[in-house]
C-alpha cells in the first residue's frame, strides 16, 4: 500500500465510512509502518483539539499549530520513503476529504484542514503543499505571492497554496535560495528546526537540513531578521554579505555529543563575505550546480558530495573526516570528482554500488 491509499484509508476512517474491509487494511498498514501511526494519532490530536466551531480561531494559529505537528513529526521519526515523486498534485485526495469536517491528511503530497461554514457547508481553511526534491536534482518554484525558491538536493519544503492571515509562512528541511517579493504589511517567514528568518522583501540563502551539524543564513540584499529557536528573546538581524551560522541542535550529531559548558558562545557566530567578482559567492554556488568549499572538513565536503551526486559515502578511517579541503567541483561526474580531491589530500576510494568507501592511502 503506498501513502495515497494511506492517505483514502485515513480519511475514510476519520470519516466514518470505512467498510469493515477498509478498516482491517488500514491496521494491517499501521502495523506494518509503525512510523504511520504517529501520523494518524497526531491527526487525531489536531482534529479533537481544534473545535470545529470556533469562530475566532485565527488562520495564524492553524498555521502554527500545523507546521508545529509537522516539525513533531519529523523531529520524532523520519518518514520520508525514497520515492522518485517529487510533487502529487493536492486536488487528488480532495475527494477523499469531501465528508470530513475537520481533518487533517499528511502525506507526500501535503496537508488539508477542513472545518465546516456557517452554511455546515465544508470550507477550505489551509491547502498545504509538499516538495521533495530528490538527491542529484535541483527544483524551482513561484509562490503565489510571485516569491521565488530554488530548492536543493535533499531538500524537504513546505508552502501553502495561498497565503492568508498576516504572514507569509513556509517550512524548510535543506537549502533554499529566496527572491522574497516585497510586501511590509505580511512578513516572510522561513521556519527551519534550528532558525527562523523573518523577511519583508530580498535576497538571501537558507541551509538548514536536519541532519547537518550546523545551518546557515547569507543574506545578499535586503535585510532578514534571524530568530534563534530555542533562543526566543535572541533576534539577530543581517546586512548585505553578512552570513550567521547557527549551531543545530536538531542535528542528531549535536544531540549525542556532549557540550561543553560554554555552549551558549557557540550557538552562532555572525560573518561578512569579502567582496567578490561577479557577485560569485560559494554560498550560492549550488546555484550553478557548483560544490565550493574552503577550509571545509573532509566529512562536511562528503555530505554535500552524497546530495550532488545521489551516494552514500562512508570514511573507513576517522581521521579523514577532519581532513580540511578546499576546492570547486562542477560538472565533473563521480570518479573525476574524486580524483580532483585525491590531489588535495592523500587517501584511495573503492565504489560498490551507489555507495563510497575512502580509506588512508596505504603507503
Amino acid at each position: 500500500m503506498g501513502k495515497s491509499r494511506f492517505i483514502e484509508l485515513m480519511a475514510k476512517s476519520l470519516d466514518k465510512s470505512a467498510s469493515k474491509e477498509e478498516l482491517k487494511e488500514l491496521e494491517g498498514f499501521l502495523a506494518q509502518y509503525p512510523h504511520f501511526k504517529k501520523m494518524q494519532d497526531l491527526t487525531r490530536e489536531l482534529k479533537s483539539g481544534l473545535p470545529h466551531t470556533d469562530a475566532n480561531l485565527q488562520q495564524s494559529d492553524i498555521n502554527t499549530k500545523l507546521d508545529a505537528l509537522w516539525v513533531n513529526i519529523r523531529t520524532a521519526e523520519d518518514i520520508q520513503d525514497s520515492g522518485a515523486e517529487r510533487i502529487v498534485p493536492i486536488s487528488k485526495y480532495l475527494k477523499w476529504a469531501a465528508g470530513i469536517a475537520a481533518v487533517l491528511v499528511i502525506g507526500v503530497a501535503g496537508m488539508l484542514f477542513y472545518r465546516p461554514a456557517a452554511n455546515n457547508k465544508l470550507s477550505l481553511v489551509i491547502v498545504k503543499h509538499r516538495i521533495d526534491v530528490p538527491y542529484g536534482q535541483t527544483f524551482a518554484i513561484s509562490l503565489a505571492d510571485g516569491t521565488l525558491v530554488k530548492l536543493n538536493a535533499g531538500s524537504h519544503f513546505w508552502y501553502p497554496e495561498k497565503f492568508t492571515g498576516e504572514r507569509r509562512e513556509v517550512t524548510l528541511d535543506g537549502e533554499g535560495f529566496f527572491r522574497v517579493t516585497k510586501n511590509a504589511k505580511k512578513p516572510f517567514m522561513v521556519h527551519t528546526a534550528a532558525l527562523t528568518v523573518k523577511v519583508l522583501g530580498t535576497v538571501f540563502n537558507v541551509k538548514a537540513y536536519r541532519e547537518d551539524k550546523k545551518a546557515e543564513t547569507t543574506l545578499f540584499k535586503g535585510k532578514v531578521q534571524i530568530e534563534l529557536n530555542g533562543d526566543a528573546e535572541r533576534n539577530i538581524v543581517l546586512a548585505p554579505r553578512e552570513k550567521l551560522t547557527v549551531l543545530n541542535d536538531a542535528a542528531p550529531a549535536n544531540r549525542a555529543a556532549k557540550r561543553p559548558k560554554d555552549a551558549a558562545k557557540l550557538k552562532y557566530e555572525l560573518s561578512v563575505l569579502p567582496v567578490v567578482d561577479n557577485d560569485e559567492y560559494q554560498e550560492k554556488a549550488w546555484l550553478e550546480n557548483k560544490l565550493v568549499f574552503t577550509n571545509i572538513d573532509f566529512e562536511d565536503v562528503a555530505v554535500s558530495m552524497e546530495r550532488k551526486y545521489k551516494v552514500n559515502i562512508v570514511f573507513k578511517d576517522e581521521a579523514l573526516k577532519k581532513e580540511q579541503l578546499s576546492g570547486v567541483l562542477k560538472d565533473e561526474n563521480l570518479q573525476s570528482a574524486m580524483l580532483i580531491l585525491k590531489q588535495i589530500t592523500a587517501f584511495e576510494w573503492r565504489i560498490t554500488g551507489d555507495t563510497v568507501y575512502i580509506s588512508r592511502l596505504d603507503k
